[in-house]
Order: structure tokens, then C-alpha cells, then sequence
């Protein structure tokens, strides 16, 4: 009898463990899949001695998204206020300062150039 229980709790285990497993791998592949859909491209910079960490994320229709790195992910700081672009563009970021950034895109004929600077909140 005892060890009728034994070999039910340890089937219990086995079942609980593999649904566990399961279960995170298929978290894992959502949360990939929805990465894919929604990113197109990703930049990272560090700032000049090395404090802060910036992603420039870019969308499907290239608007950039600026982010912070933190230590377990990252914060959200900025989102690109226009709507998106017919073409692939890339913005330049330049540091101004430990926790000041300057964004722009330059375009060929000069027509549609835009300028940002972004401040990088502490914390």
C-alpha cells in the first residue's frame, strides 16, 4: 500500500513537471513570435562612459521606439510623435551628455528632416 503511494506521487510529480515545462517553452515561443511581429529592427548604444544603455527599436513602418535598459529589461523613454515612413529609414543618435540624447533623420532632399532631443530619466 505504502508504495502505491510512493509511485502515485511520483507520477504526479512527473506529470506536474512536464506541464510546467511545456507550459514555459510555449510562453517562450509566444512571447518570440509576438517580438518578430512587432520589431523590425533593434540598435543598441551606450552612452559615452559607459552609465547608460539605449535600444532604438523600429516597427514594421520604421517609427522608432527609444528605450533604457535597466537591469531586468527595459523602461520605455520615447515614442517617435509622426506617423510611419514608406521607405526603410534609420535615425542617428548622438550623446549629448550622460543622460541627454539627440535623435535625427536626415533626409536626401532635405525636405523632411526632424531633430529630437530626449532626455534619459534616472532610475
Amino acid at each position: 500500500m505504502y508504495i502505491m503511494l510512493q509511485r502515485k506521487r511520483k507520477n504526479k510529480w512527473r506529470k506536474c513537471s512536464i506541464l510546467l515545462v511545456t507550459l514555459f517553452l510555449l510562453i517562450c515561443l509566444c512571447q518570440k513570435c509576438s517580438y518578430a511581429l512587432s520589431v523590425s529592427e533593434r540598435e543598441i548604444y551606450t552612452s559615452p562612459q559607459g552609465t547608460n544603455t539605449i535600444i532604438v527599436e523600429y516597427d514594421h513602418v520604421c517609427r522608432p521606439y527609444v528605450y533604457r535598459k535597466t537591469r531586468f529589461g527595459k523602461k520605455h523613454i520615447w515614442t517617435y510623435p509622426g506617423g510611419g515612413f514608406m521607405e526603410t529609414v534609420s535615425f542617428e543618435l548622438e550623446w549629448l551628455s550622460e543622460d541627454k540624447i539627440r535623435m535625427s533623420y536626415d533626409d536626401k532632399n532635405d525636405e523632411y528632416d526632424e531633430e529630437f532631443t530626449i532626455e534619459i530619466p534616472c532610475g
